[in-house]
């Protein structure tokens, strides 16, 4: 125990950082949570009326499950090409550190620049999208006119951006992955559908678990791209949870109600993160 405590004593600078920055803030969000607060005003307390009338609101409830929608795509998405692009790193035998680096490169993008490039390549009539299309033949829809397309934007700014993201981390991977293991199934006739699928994959389930865990927290509560892309339409066809709560907190200046908002999505993302545990805790039984 005293050499516990000893080691302790290292860390105490982390746990007070990591108090400053994150655990005091949740804090203070939870706390005003409670009020009427508004910028400018004394704050009262009032209850539950936030969350009651958050709840009850019809935009949140929109922005929720296009947040749900948009995770769960992304997330599966980048999960898929980047394991298909990590096999593919895998077997390639030349150029292996180039290839590697030039997939990498869109992850080095901050999310507003990629935010503002992809608004430019979907730009109606004078876009990259719109000439391309125009080639061959093709009448471009209005991106940012439609609902629909307007998604589409978004999904693919964010598979485009992150799926480097999984695609390096399960490269890293499957060049770690034990060697005795791949030898002996080899020898025993194993298909290289079964090598991936009784060898490789097992071997990657701690690095998916990751992959998802990251992803999901990251895409659940983006903001700048989709605020840059869209803005959230149009109408609110594209709003996020967290573009639906700076809409509230600093557009209509309703504190006491954004912090309520921020809550119920760290509640709601706290419960996705334990539903993606137990399913892979679950496959890994099984």
């Amino acid at each position: 125990m005293k050499n516990q405590n000893k080691y302790l004593l290292f860390s105490l600078p982390s746990f007070i950082l990591i108090f400053s920055i994150m655990l005091f803030p949740v804090g203070y969000g939870i706390y005003y949570s409670f009020t009427n607060y508004k910028l400018g005003k004394t704050a009262s307390f009032v209850g539950l009326e936030n969350y009651i009338d958050v709840l009850k609101d019809t935009e949140f409830i929109n922005a929720l499950v296009f947040s749900l929608l948009f995770t769960v795509i992304v997330v599966l998405c980048q999960f898929v090409f980047g394991l298909v692009i990590a096999l593919l790193l895998d077997n390639i035998h030349h150029c292996k550190k180039p290839l590697s680096i030039m997939i990498y490169l869109p992850y080095f993008i901050t999310a507003s620049a990629m935010g503002v490039i992809f608004r430019w390549i979907f730009m109606s009539n004078w876009g990259i999208a719109d000439q391309l299309l125009g080639y061959l033949g093709i009448q471009a829809p209005g991106w940012f006119d439609s609902p629909f397309w307007a998604r589409f934007v978004v999904i693919l700014g964010e598979v485009f951006q992150n799926t480097p993201f999984a695609a390096i981390i399960l490269y890293a991977g499957l060049q770690s992955m034990p060697m005795d293991q791949i030898e002996a199934a080899r020898i025993d006739g194993a298909s290289n559908w079964q090598l991936f699928r009784r060898v490789k994959l097992p071997n990657l389930r701690q690095l998916i678990i990751i992959i998802f865990m990251m992803r999901t927290m990251d895409a659940f509560r983006l903001f700048d791209r989709i605020n840059v892309t869209t803005g959230g339409g149009p109408g609110t066809s594209t709003e996020t949870l967290a573009i639906y709560n700076y809409t509230t907190t600093f557009t209509k200046l309703r504190v006491g109600r954004g912090c309520a908002i921020g809550v119920v999505t760290l509640v709601i993302l706290a419960v996705l993160i334990q539903i993606i545990m137990r399913i892979m805790r679950s496959t890994e039984v099984d």
